[in-house]
């Protein structure tokens, strides 16, 4: 239960952090970064998505053609489509919230579907996979304030 308030609470800050940008600006990539705050946005969205559904194959991943734009190794000067906005971003991000809200009470001490590995750290517990996904976040979020839009 505590990953879970854990995760609202880096979920909350990084609204919180996203509402406070200019929405001008989330298209720009500032000198010394690789990516724009709307790429940033939707690799949170998406690398919580995909790692949770690996943890638990029930969890019914939303929102799948967005992948494509948000995995690691993606840019926006590969985009050959339009994203999703920032609204349709923003609002991703709060209904994920409750869904995983919702979704695991009572199941993070369970095996997860799949074990995944990233370098030398293996994930094998569904409240492992949400830690990472907590900590992914908490990340992505710094390198957004960092950005210096907000």
């Amino acid at each position: 239960m505590a990953s879970l308030k854990q995760f609202q609470f880096a979920r909350t800050y990084t609204i919180r952090t996203l509402n406070q940008t200019n929405l001008d600006k989330w298209d720009d990539i500032p000198d010394g970064f690789s990516n724009s705050i709307r790429w940033n946005v939707g690799h949170i969205y998406v690398t919580a998505e995909i790692l949770l559904h690996k943890a638990d194959n029930e969890y019914e991943m939303k929102n799948p053609n967005w992948t494509a734009f948000f995995v690691p190794g993606s840019r926006p000067s590969e985009w050959s489509e339009n994203p999703p906005s920032a609204e349709e971003l923003l609002d991703a991000l709060k209904k994920q919230s409750r869904y995983i809200d919702e979704f695991f009470v009572g199941k993070l001490g369970n095996a997860a579907s799949e074990a995944f590995k990233i370098d030398t750290y293996k994930m094998e517990t569904v409240d492992a996979f949400l830690q990472f996904v907590i900590w992914h976040e908490g990340l992505h979020a710094g390198i957004i304030k960092a950005m210096g839009v907000v």
